[in-house]
């Protein structure tokens, strides 16, 4: 009874040494990849590419998309720091002392990496998809607005329908009138150029189609360079200027619902689908890496292994895009894909195992 209430609160402890150093890496990771993609967005919202409302809304549905690639990483070098401190301080001789074996202590990184391979699972299958297709919408959203949207001094715009652009020099302090206005029209009659010295907007009551009216100006009708032309004094010209209706369309293979993948026959599809798959079962095998990877002397620096984990990740992860890559240029059919590299580091692991629980020389002295 007591020794088994021992090594559940042992089980609990080293869980929550784990889970506690891996929140931390998180921590650390996600705010450096947010903040390199802040200052990013930050430049687009500077150009005007992206409205500063939208700003925080577009980073923090980012955020989703950024957390599949960094569990599987954060949680291997978690396990691994936690496993390094104890090795440093010799907690883990003094649990093998107690005679506490190798798979009492794996079974907590073991359940810490189920339910984060769940998580991941839930965003990388469905959250960040669905993550990605709100940023797309927003961002070409936005695109439309900033080309069509609201007038702004000293930049041209162009007009709805391929039908022209329009351009202002400056505008009221109450935004009620515009001044040095050129607009050039394009329209199955022909070519038109418009200057105005000053002009309002206006809203049709019935329609609700926002309009320019442009006052005391001249129009110009004809091609440039041709003699064939014809000038017109106004006193009031109108020119709409509403936007074309929004209709978005995605061709990305990131953006695509995972049930759609799964029953498409494209080869960047089910690459795509692979790819996602992918993200819970790194994060099952990077746990199964960090116990026996993180094995140092007592005397050995508490990081003396992360470096070979985070090399480790570096190669499985890269050789995991170059398959995914493969399999989108059909040379390699899907029942390889991406599985096999995923095969050879669970048989690396494996061996792993086998060195450090002695297996291997178990084998020999029987053979012997």
């Amino acid at each position: 009874m007591e020794s088994g209430l021992s090594k559940r609160i042992l089980e609990r402890y080293l869980l929550a040494e784990a889970a506690r150093t891996w929140a931390a890496v998180t921590a650390v990771l996600m705010a450096v990849m947010l903040s390199t993609r802040f200052a990013r967005f930050l430049g687009e919202a500077a150009k005007g590419s992206i409205p500063p409302e939208l700003l925080w809304k577009v980073v923090l549905l980012s955020s989703l998309q950024y957390l599949t690639i960094l569990i599987p990483i954060s949680l291997l070098l978690g396990a691994m720091l936690s496993l390094g401190r104890m090795y440093r301080d010799s907690e883990i001789a003094a649990m093998h002392a107690c005679g506490v074996g190798l798979g009492r202590m794996y079974r907590p990184f073991l359940h810490l990496g189920l339910m984060l391979a769940l998580v991941t699972a839930l965003l990388s299958l469905w959250l960040s998809p669905s993550a990605g297709r709100t940023v797309d919408f927003l961002t070409k959203k936005a695109a439309q607005d900033l080309k069509f949207g609201v007038l702004e001094p000293g930049r041209f715009r162009e007009l709805p329908n391929d039908g022209g652009v329009f351009y202002i020099e400056s505008v009221s302090d109450d935004r009620s009138e515009i001044r040095g206005v050129f607009a050039r029209l394009l329209s199955e009659r022909g070519e038109s150029v418009i200057t105005a010295p000053r002009g309002v907007q206006r809203t049709d009551p019935i329609t609700g189609a926002r309009n320019i009216v442009l006052l005391d100006g001249y129009r110009v009708d004809g091609a440039a360079g041709q003699a064939d032309f014809r000038i017109t004094r106004f006193d009031e010209h109108g020119v709409t200027i509403d936007p074309p209706d929004f209709v978005y369309r995605s061709s990305k293979q990131a953006t695509k619902p995972s049930m759609a993948l799964l029953g498409s026959a494209d080869p960047r599809d089910q690459a795509e689908l692979q790819w996602r798959l992918s993200s819970p079962l790194a994060v099952l095998l990077l746990a199964l890496l960090a116990v026996p990877l993180s094995r140092i002397e007592a005397r050995a620096g508490r990081y003396s292994k992360v470096a070979m984990g985070i090399v480790i990740y570096i190669v499985y992860f890269n050789l995991l895009g170059i398959a995914q890559a493969w399999l989108e240029s059909g040379k390699l059919p899907a029942w390889i894909g991406l599985w096999w590299v995923h095969l050879v580091l669970a048989l690396a692991i494996l061996r792993l195992y086998a060195v450090r629980g002695g297996w291997i020389e178990r084998l020999k002295v029987q053979r012997a």
